[in-house]
């Protein structure tokens, strides 16, 4: 379907505010948690080799392990929800760093 868009002050206004609104939820915690898809999830589990990238321990080891993905720069320090800022971690040392940022090398 096609549309006609007049261009006009108020249009244009409108289209400011609504793109002001996308890119402030893009921007916010809650926007960057939406992006954290189970496909996201996934791939970074992989990518990880399914091991805690603090304290090494993986599902080869401990089957049941519980595996989170976490975000080595926080939320609530500005961090995003983007592959280098995410990493694998077991639910024991996700719960122990908390809001530090710390990246096992």
């Amino acid at each position: 379907k096609a549309y006609d868009f007049i261009f006009n002050i108020e249009n244009l206004n409108d289209l400011i505010e609504y793109l002001s609104k996308k890119i402030k939820f893009k921007k916010s915690v809650a926007g960057q948690r939406a992006l954290m898809t189970p496909k996201l999830r996934d791939e970074i589990k992989a990518r990880d080799n399914n091991t805690c990238q603090i304290c090494g321990l993986s599902t080869k080891d401990e089957p049941n392990l519980l595996l989170e993905i976490d975000h080595i720069i926080p939320l609530s320090k500005g961090g995003m929800t983007t592959e280098d800022n995410l990493q694998t971690l077991c639910w024991k040392c996700n719960r122990s760093k908390g809001s530090k940022i710390y990246k096992h090398i």
